[in-house]
């Protein structure tokens, strides 16, 4: 534990204690919000729990959440059970406060961190049975696998044709092209292929609809650079699942999107990345196996135009979503609020049906 840890833990204990003793409307289950990009991943577990409140870790994230019509208060917080998409467990510093925690992106796109930093949760929300089994072999304790909430909106009729025409529309993608969609996982990660392409992007927009989303900390000259590209599509929204489905083919590195993307059994072109400490061997021959692997912007030119006349790879991406997913059926969230349910009752905190929005 930091130093900075240990002073915060009796401060922090004395102010949750003097809160259960002397405020008992306080709230049972706080969603903790350490990165805008948290709440689009939890979003469909919170709506199953309309009593609970939203913590921004800061001021600037409660303030961007209300600009969504999304209310929030600021951390601190001292609630009984804490759901987080982040290791942010120093935050609640105090084991009275229970812990949940779930993966931010699909399956395992990064070597695990190690095993103790997940099991201070009680439960730890994966993608799919493998994932999990993956986590206990290093000895991850608190694995449960629910599938990927995040992706619920596109297989439980959240989003329908009409949406997706209207949203076509919107961006003014010309429906005689095809659309492919670019993505870049952080620069700074040592497994990022955004410099292979960023300066080039805009060769391909006479024959595609071209859309970009990056990873939320790329560096400000490569998103301030793509965003000023009239050409293309810059996707600023953080919940990008309706555009991965207007795309006919996604052009990425290692970044778990692949995994997102691959549930809609779509071509997938992969830049080949031999770099980073928690890019493992396993980790780059899955990515391999379910795309066209290329190692220059000139040959991704002829993947993307080769996926698009010739797919072979969609037996490969079904065997994949297997890997990835415990199912593919809208119900990821339905799943994971259960399990909080099933951890209040065993804590002997209020759990009655009151509490879960189904």
């Amino acid at each position: 534990m930091k130093l900075s840890e240990y002073l915060l833990t009796t401060p922090y204990y004395l102010f949750w204690k003097g809160k259960k003793l002397f405020d008992s409307s306080d709230q049972v289950i706080d969603f903790y919000i350490g990165e805008m990009m948290d709440y689009f991943i939890m979003k469909p577990i919170i709506r199953k729990f309309p009593q609970s409140r939203i913590v921004a870790k800061n001021r600037h994230i409660k303030k961007e959440l209300e600009s969504l019509g999304v209310a929030a208060i600021s951390w601190p917080s001292f609630p009984d059970v804490v759901v987080m998409a982040r290791h942010a467990m120093h935050e609640f510093p105090i084991d009275n406060v229970i812990k949940i925690g779930m993966a931010h992106g699909v399956y395992q796109f990064k070597k695990f961190i190690e095993a103790k930093k997940y099991n201070v949760f009680q439960r730890f929300f994966m993608t799919s049975e493998e994932h999990m089994m993956m986590g206990e072999k290093i000895g991850i304790k608190c694995g449960v696998a629910i599938g990927c909430p995040k992706l619920d909106q596109a297989f439980n009729g959240e989003i329908d044709d009409t949406y997706l025409e209207e949203l076509k529309a919107s961006l003014n993608l010309d429906s005689a092209k095809p659309t492919v969609m670019f993505s870049a996982t952080w620069d700074k990660s040592g497994m990022s292929a955004i410099h292979l392409w960023h300066d080039r992007i805009e060769e391909l927009t006479d024959t595609y609809n071209v859309m970009v989303t990056l990873h939320p900390f790329m560096s400000k000259r490569f998103t301030d650079g793509l965003r000023s590209k009239k050409s293309i599509v810059y996707i600023d929204s953080y919940n990008t699942v309706p555009y991965l489905m207007l795309a006919d083919v996604l052009i990425s590195d290692t970044s778990s999107i692949i995994g997102e993307y691959c549930a809609f059994n779509k071509p997938i072109v992969s830049f080949k990345v031999d770099t980073g400490t928690r890019l493992t061997d396993d980790i780059k021959e899955l990515i391999r196996s379910i795309s066209i692997s290329v190692q220059s912007f000139d040959e991704a030119k002829i993947a993307i135009e080769k996926s698009l006349n010739n797919d072979t790879l969609g037996a490969a991406r079904e065997a994949a979503n297997k890997k990835f997913f415990y199912a593919l059926d809208g119900k990821a969230s339905d799943r994971a609020a259960e399990e909080i349910v099933k951890v209040l009752q065993e804590n002997n905190l209020h759990a009655d049906a009151s509490l879960m929005q189904v």
